[in-house]
């Protein structure tokens, strides 16, 4: 199995759309359908419902949805651990190694979610040059950070329409009109 496949899945399930996970990968739109086909062949079962008025995932999809964040945790801790060994520091756990080393942490649902300190860091000092509030800051943060519309309602305790009318407030504020933008400007400013 080809794990950048597993990482496209997910970033159609967090988007919702072929096309925007497509966009965001750099890659087509035919291409990202046929790796997604690809894991349906190898997984035996439909990942998703497509229709009219979009996807939404099956049963099955939910499941490799849930696995695909812990085999990229999983990939993290592992990458924690070979470098602390090949830096020649004390073998750690691997419970501890994911805590301290990954950037992951878990979110209340379970689901790991990508901590970026320097990253945070970034939007906060951000956030008062372009009068952003927490709730936006957050939003932001976890937008850029990969978390999922999922986990940004979870965490924020807001509708999906909520969190996109949210991020599209931010993005008129901080005057940029996607993600690779919006990261462009918050390392910018930061420097």
């Amino acid at each position: 199995m080809e794990t950048t496949y597993l990482q496209e899945y997910v970033r159609v399930a967090d988007r919702g759309s072929f096309t925007a996970a497509a966009r965001e990968l750099h890659l087509t739109q035919s291409t990202l359908s046929k790796h997604v086909a690809v894991l349906e062949r190898e997984f035996g079962a439909e990942l998703f419902v497509r229709d009219r008025s979009g996807i939404s995932m099956t049963a099955a999809g939910k499941l490799l949805y849930a696995q695909a964040l812990r085999f990229a945790n999983l990939l993290a801790e592992t990458e924690a651990l070979v470098r602390s060994a090949h830096e020649g520091a004390e073998p750690a756990s691997a419970s501890r190694a994911s805590r301290a080393g990954s950037g992951f942490t878990e979110h209340a649902q379970g689901m790991p979610v990508r901590r970026d300190t320097a990253l945070r860091c970034a939007c906060r000092r951000m956030a008062s040059k372009y009068a952003l509030d927490e709730r936006e800051v957050g939003a932001l943060v976890l937008y850029l950070e990969e978390s999922g519309f999922e986990a940004i309602q979870a965490e924020l305790g807001l509708s999906r329409d909520e969190v996109a009318e949210l991020l599209g407030r931010v993005y008129r504020k901080i005057g940029v009109g996607g993600k690779q933008e919006a990261l462009d400007l918050v390392y910018s400013v930061s420097e």
